[in-house]
């Protein structure tokens, strides 16, 4: 007769009834039950055994044919992108638009050494957008690799090996120890299995299929750890939760670019916009009512055309972050995915994984909490239950643990204490029995008899076929031992029962109930410490968990995550502002599945939250691909690190502590780098366009190519320089970025076109400023790029003087050179009119006092902006 199940708070150690039996069972309804691409999943019903005997028999060809039709083949559906779809995709983008614009122009008025610099560049930017977005292509090959190539198969009444691919439901397949399980199977026949399903689930600690209750389902990308097995497929291919999980994957809405870099471009297409106003005005203006030469029309606009494009900006951010990820190697966190770089700085909730994350995956005993009966201490209870531990059980993780908890107990004599104990005769763990039994002496004079196990099977075994016993003490202290063991349920531990009999004799059943061991995998040592800091840098932690809810609240108490810990009940309930404001404010998930981690992400970005996740199995991925931030903890799945944008190489959170501080450093560099791009090209517009419109000066290209490329190669040092990490998330909006650089940038404006009209008519060569075009182009040139490689001291800094904080000194170097280089450049003549060193002087001597004033003016224009045009309540990161 089928034993009635523990009741819901009552945790047991049976390693064949667990909570990854229970998982199981819900991943089964939630796939009988999800939004499949057939209405109706036609699953094999085994009520009895007589069922199972009868499904022995397998398939014919001509059957497995006719399923192979219905259901397909055993084998996840590959998404097919072109290479030259994602080309096509990065050339028609339109920063790339516009570069290309600019090149076709250059090359039609025969301007060829502007035609290949820009070549470079757009070459440049297309090959490394290609290279991310065909490598976030490849993350769901990663899933794929967890079927087993080949599996043993009944067909036509004999058993042949197969291609995997080639199982339908209804097959019969032999599976044995260490073969990776190929579908999702219902056991028939033979050994009882031990079933590794931390590939699947993540939890560490195999469970036996079929199991107390009947459940006989084992899911594929589990591993057979023991047991020669005849098992019927149900589920293949897409309708497996490995397929699922895969289809979850593919329908990711997570967007292929950063929030930070999606309002980088969304800025740069509102400048570039504006930009191509003026160039249409410019064109208007100087061909239509000046009746300027077309060639001279087309040149002039050549030039503001480049300068309304950032090209060199994809560059030089993509080697920054590039930069950075080296740094964050060093933190032990491997950056796979550049955009997680912009992400992580703004992230505001963090979903966690907890075994193996926020836990050490290794159960262990709690010895201040042993619960012992009257005349018995916690010490002697911890050596019983070693005693009745198998030290050669490599492959038991209860024994394990214990062995190890005695260690860790015992430090100094562990050794010494069971050695005073010769074991004569062990009896291990087996099913039908829930218990292992010890006969021993105590150094060769007193005979011993204990046991450990489930408490109910060690103060009464009933007649189970094993060694049978009822404790002398059991009626007085059963109703104390029940309620302490449902005390220790609803705190999430696992209990043992031991069991001992003193001066045992081989005839007479003296056995006594001694004590309760509670178990638990316990959080690691700094966990609580790194939440806490996490929490500090404006940071929500939420658990997530595949484990029993009551494991889930004793973990979150031990680390002080918070006592909201939701059932994935809750999670079933229809899309809903309830359902959304639950999750919102709940510390954690238990007994959840692949789909609803990630409904959980999906939800909180709906929330406008910047979500990271972490996880390590096969049912992390499709969660660690939609997260902003997906990140595989140290020991993870290939699947779960081929979704992640994150890979971490040593255990728990602390790599991710230290990965928020140092993105936040990396963002600060980024946006700093970014406000100056922006402020600079603002500048450069406004300043070709209102000399066009008022003397009719033009520059020539070259001067503005050369604006772009060389100031902006002399900024890579920025990736180094001293910045404080903010305590708070970065949230990039547009409106913050524009406001910002419009603001440098009109200052900017005003400080250049007021030194074009003081070397017209106050500079000492004011003749020569006036007369000679080319001289005057080279001045205004070297003003410009002078005053644009100052202007990364003003935007590194832009809520404060620029004094406030020290920049690093390879960015000043590199200042100071280009500064240099530039004047040395332009006095010489070599790329276009000289002027001489008074003048470059003059030039140089006027950018430091403008530098100072703008400096002093930056905070008071910014806040006058920010008043006059007040920013939306909803962020950017919400969209």
């Amino acid at each position: 007769m089928e034993k009635e199940p523990p009741s819901k708070e009552k945790l047991r150690v049976e390693e064949e009834d667990d909570d990854e039996g229970a998982l199981c069972d819900t991943v089964v309804a939630s796939c009988a039950g999800g939004a499949e691409p057939l209405d109706e999943f036609e699953e094999i019903k085994i009520k009895s055994e007589d069922d199972a005997k009868r499904l022995m028999k397998g398939l014919t060809t001509a059957q497995a044919v006719a399923q192979r039709e219905k259901y397909g083949l055993n084998a996840i559906p590959k998404k097919i992108v072109h290479w030259y779809t994602i080309l096509l995709k990065q050339l028609t983008s339109s920063m790339a638009i516009m570069i290309e614009m600019a090149m076709l122009l250059a090359l039609a008025v025969q301007e060829y050494e502007d035609f290949a610099i820009i070549a470079v560049l757009l070459t440049i930017n297309v090959t490394i957008g290609f290279y991310e977005e065909f490598e976030a292509l490849k993350k769901v090959e990663g899933i794929k690799s967890a079927l087993a190539p080949m599996t043993t198969v009944k067909r036509d009444g004999e058993f042949n090996k197969l291609p995997t691919s080639a199982l339908v439901p209804g097959d019969v397949i032999y599976l044995r120890g260490g073969d990776s399980i190929p579908a999702d199977i219902d056991y028939l026949d033979g050994d009882t299995m031990s079933v590794d399903t931390a590939a699947l689930t993540g939890e560490p600690f195999p469970r036996k299929v079929p199991n107390s209750k009947g459940n006989r389902r084992t899911l594929a990308g589990c591993m057979t750890v023991s047991g020669n097995t005849y098992c019927l497929v149900q589920r293949t291919g897409i309708f497996t939760e490995m397929g699922s999980a895969t289809l979850l994957m593919q329908q990711s809405t997570k967007p292929t670019q950063s929030v930070f870099e999606r309002s980088i471009i969304e800025c740069c297409e509102l400048v570039m916009t504006i930009a191509l106003a003026f160039l249409i005005a410019v064109f208007i203006f100087m061909y239509c009512i000046k009746h300027e030469e077309l060639l001279d029309t087309l040149t002039t606009i050549l030039s503001i055309l480049i300068a309304s494009v950032p090209v060199a900006l994809p560059v030089v951010m993509q080697v920054t972050l590039a930069l950075g990820a080296g740094e964050m190697a060093k933190q032990q966190a491997i950056v796979t995915h550049l955009t997680a770089m912009q992400e992580i700085a703004s992230m505001n909730v963090l979903c966690s994984d907890k075994t193996g994350t926020l836990t050490t995956a290794k159960i262990q005993v709690f010895f201040d909490k042993i619960w012992t009966a009257p005349g018995y201490t916690k010490e002697e209870i911890m050596e019983f239950c070693a005693l009745a531990s198998n030290p050669h059980a490599t492959d038991d993780p209860i024994d394990i643990a214990i062995l190890q908890s005695f260690k860790v107990a015992f430090p100094d004599d562990f050794d010494a204490r069971i050695k005073k104990y010769t074991v004569t005769k062990f009896v291990g763990f087996v099913p039908e029995t829930k218990r292992t039994v010890a006969y021993a002496t105590i150094q060769n004079k007193t005979n011993l008899k204990v046991s450990k196990g489930l408490i109910d099977k060690i103060l009464d075994t009933g007649d189970d076929g094993g060694d049978m016993w009822k404790c002398i003490n059991t009626e007085k202290i059963r109703d104390i031992v029940e309620k302490i063991d449902e005390d220790f349920g609803k705190a999430g531990y696992k209990t043992l029962g031991i069991a001992v009999a003193k001066n045992y004799d081989g005839k007479k059943q003296n056995m006594e109930f001694a004590g309760i061991i509670p178990m638990l995998d316990p959080p690691r040592d700094d966990t609580k410490w790194v939440i806490e800091q996490i929490n500090l840098c404006g940071i929500d932690v939420k658990m997530i968990t595949g484990d029993h809810q009551n494991i889930a609240a004793e973990t979150a108490r031990l680390i002080g995550l918070g006592d909201e810990i939701l059932h994935r009940e809750k999670l079933t309930m229809r899309e809903s502002d309830e359902k959304d404001e639950l999750i919102k404010k709940a510390d954690g998930f238990a007994q959840v599945m692949p789909r609803d981690k990630n409904d959980i992400v999906r939800i909180l970005q709906t929330l406008n939250y910047i979500v990271g996740m972490t996880g390590d199995g096969v049912n992390d991925a499709p969660a660690l691909k939609q997260a902003h931030i997906g990140i595989a903890v140290e020991g993870a799945t290939d699947a779960a690190r081929s979704a992640a944008d994150i890979i971490l190489t040593t255990e728990g959170l602390a790599p991710i502590f230290t990965a928020v501080l140092e993105s936040r450093k990396i963002f600060q560099r980024v946006y700093s780098y970014v406000l100056y791009r922006l402020s600079a090209t603002i500048q450069i517009v406004l300043v070709l366009s209102i000399l066009i419109f008022s003397v009719n000066q033009t520059i020539k290209a070259l001067y503005i190519i050369l604006l772009a490329l060389f100031n902006d190669l002399t900024m890579i040092t920025i990736s180094y320089d001293n910045v404080v990490p903010s305590r708070s998330p970065d949230q990039p909006t547009i409106n913050k970025l524009l406001r910002g650089s419009c603001s440098i940038g009109l200052l900017m404006t005003i400080t250049s076109l007021s030194y074009f009209y003081y070397g017209r008519y106050i500079l000492p060569s004011s003749s020569e400023f006036r007369k000679n075009s080319g001289y005057t182009q080279s001045l205004m040139y070297l003003q410009i790029s002078i005053s644009i490689e100052n202007l990364i001291f003003i935007t590194r800094t832009p809520e404060a003087p620029f004094f406030s904080s020290k920049p690093v000194s390879s960015l000043l170097f590199s200042v100071v050179f280009a500064n240099v280089a530039v004047t040395l450049l332009v006095c010489s003549g070599l790329i276009g009119t000289s002027i001489t060193i008074a003048d470059a002087l003059n030039v140089l001597g006027y950018d430091i006092v403008v530098f100072v004033i703008i400096d002093l003016l930056k905070i008071p224009f910014l806040f006058s902006i920010e008043n006059c045009f007040p920013p939306p309540a909803t962020s950017l990161a919400g969209t």
